[in-house]
């Protein structure tokens, strides 16, 4: 066994550990899916990844290429869910043990189970950030023009509320290096920077920003630095402790593929008893709690917290390593087909280092709306355009529950469009 399958196995020991006295029905299905995919499940490998596609309730016909936005849930934290929502309808709620869900996305994501607060979404992760921060008139926020409003908003919020300004770099698409990226950000600090926030990984066009080193220089100029991680989570392996920085906020509803409104946000230790509640409950002042009072937010569906246990425990039954494998062969077997299409432009960088599971493009002569409707009319195939900023680009996420067939498909109906254009 390798040392990387040996640390996935170690991790869901440790996770089906966490759930030995439970008496909820999924997490022996967890272990039911780790022992069937113990062999195998190198990136190629089809009969594995067709074992994993069984999971999903995606239906055969419908080719699903924005997970970015959305993932689509596994069976068993649809059953998850389901199964809390009916123990608490019958007056039996089995309640999630807040330890054991901050221990298990702690040993997914490498950082400190301590640290851990767990919002709806990436969009209220961001908020209580920028609402908690002591900004006000002479601060700055510095920002990129490849953000998602989930992650701008807050900041044109607050910006605007305590009389701070707001700038925005603008970041090359594709992207040439790391290097690159890293200069276009750090030549937008000025002496007033208070607050730089970027994406781990772009939503537009899935470009992977050099965060570990942009911290490292944020906090030697003692610069906040929020990060947007709505994607990587799920997508690729994490290090929380790695990449450094002051907040991490993520969405687990899309690689993570939990049920929609479980978000994520990671608090650096020396934030955990500074960052202001946005919402107040009780033991919101009281600092002994740390980063745990910011969960204090009143009655909460707690059905998506134990969907949210189950997608980690599915993420660790197929291994995470396989996973970003997995996604990386997907992502680099489309764009090798994109990139013999006539008069198509792919504006996602290439490389491991700058790439991820997303990609996006244009075609010459075509609007990306028009192209999204009829992709989804002529082959039930869902895709995201992103209008933002104008950019008017196509992306197309992969993962694991997709197959090479389906993306030959839809490279098919792409070069037809490029050649002959759409149907009138």
């Amino acid at each position: 066994m390798t040392g990387a399958a040996t640390g996935s196995a170690l991790g869901r020991r440790r996770f089906l550990s966490a759930l030995g006295a439970s008496a909820l029905a999924w997490p022996r299905v967890v272990e039911g899916l780790a022992l069937r995919l113990q062999e195998g499940g190198g990136p190629g490998d089809e009969a594995f990844w067709a074992v994993v596609r069984g999971h999903f309730l995606i239906p055969e016909d419908r080719i699903y290429l924005n997970n970015g936005t959305l993932g689509a849930t596994p069976r068993i934290v649809v059953d998850a869910v389901d199964e809390h929502t009916r123990r608490t309808a019958m007056t039996y709620p089995p309640g999630v043990a807040w330890e054991d869900l901050k221990g298990a996305l702690a040993a997914l994501l490498d950082g400190d189970a301590d640290g851990f607060v767990l919002p709806r979404n990436t969009t209220e992760a961001m908020s209580f950030v920028a609402n908690g921060l002591d900004i006000g008139p002479g601060d700055e926020v510095l920002t990129t023009d490849h953000e998602h409003i989930g992650g701008l908003c807050p900041w044109q919020l607050v910006t605007t509320r305590r009389g701070a300004a707001l700038k925005t770099v603008s970041l090359p698409a594709p992207a040439r290096s790391s290097r690159e990226l890293l200069d276009v950000v750090w030549a937008g600090v000025t002496g007033r920077t208070r607050v730089i926030s970027v994406s781990h990984v772009t939503f537009t066009n899935g470009t992977t920003l050099p965060v570990t080193e942009l911290a490292r220089r944020a906090a030697g100029a003692g610069i906040v630095l929020v990060v947007d991680g709505a994607h990587p989570p799920g997508m690729m392996r994490v290090s929380l402790r790695d990449v450094g920085g002051d907040f991490y906020a993520s969405s687990p509803h899309k690689w993570l593929l939990a049920p929609q409104g479980t978000g994520l946000l990671y608090v650096a230790a020396p934030w955990r008893e500074r960052l202001w509640p946005t919402l107040a409950s009780g033991g919101w002042d009281d600092l002994s709690l740390g980063a745990q009072r910011l969960n204090h937010l009143g009655t909460l569906d707690e059905s998506r917290l134990a969907g949210l246990l189950a997608a980690v425990g599915f993420h660790e039954a197929v291994g995470v390593d396989r996973i970003e494998g997995r996604v990386r062969y997907l992502h680099g077997y489309l764009r090798g087909l994109l990139e013999g299409i006539p008069r198509l432009d792919v504006v996602t960088p290439a490389g491991v280092e700058l790439s991820s599971g997303m990609l996006s493009f244009r075609i010459e002569g075509v609007d990306s709306l028009d192209l999204q409707r009829h992709l989804g009319r002529v082959a039930n195939v869902r895709t995201r355009v992103v209008s933002e900023y104008d950019y008017g680009w196509m992306r197309l996420s992969t993962h694991i529950y997709n197959h090479p067939g389906e993306l030959d498909r839809v490279a098919e109906l792409l070069d037809d469009v490029a050649r002959v254009g759409l149907p009138g």
